[in-house]
């Protein structure tokens, strides 16, 4: 084999390679798909109440972590994550923009006792709205 067409069939292994690695979380499991948020906690670190929310509409998603209540929405986020959201192929963690860092999952969707749709990320519990 010629070094061109090594150097091609590597090119294109590795495409796939990496494409294959991280998939849109709603192609994963659809039931992802919504918004999330977990119910308003008393924070003793930062002396108020807060929630986090997770949005996944289509590929793409938002993460706004440690929020004050703001009437239904959610304002002054400790931090957010905007973009495209990803899951590794084992299921273990989600992506949501490019320069994120990873959100772990110890469950994925799943109706709890009381008929409500819950998911569990980062030792939350979220509920679907």
């Amino acid at each position: 084999m010629s070094i061109l067409k090594t150097f091609k069939f590597s090119l294109i292994a590795m495409v796939f390679i990496l494409s294959s690695c991280n998939k849109p979380v709603y192609k994963y499991n659809p039931e992802f798909e919504g918004k999330w948020r977990t119910t308003v906690v008393y924070d003793t670190i930062l002396n108020k109440n807060v929630a986090s929310e997770i949005v996944i509409d289509g590929a793409d998603g938002t993460y706004s972590n440690t929020c004050d209540p703001c009437g239904v929405d959610l304002c002054n986020c400790v931090s957010s994550q905007v973009g495209k959201a990803v899951m590794n192929t084992s299921r273990t963690q989600m992506k949501i923009g490019s320069n994120s860092y990873a959100l772990d999952i110890q469950q994925e969707p799943t109706l709890n006792a009381l008929g409500q749709t819950t998911i569990i990320v980062r030792n939350q519990t979220y509920y679907k709205q």
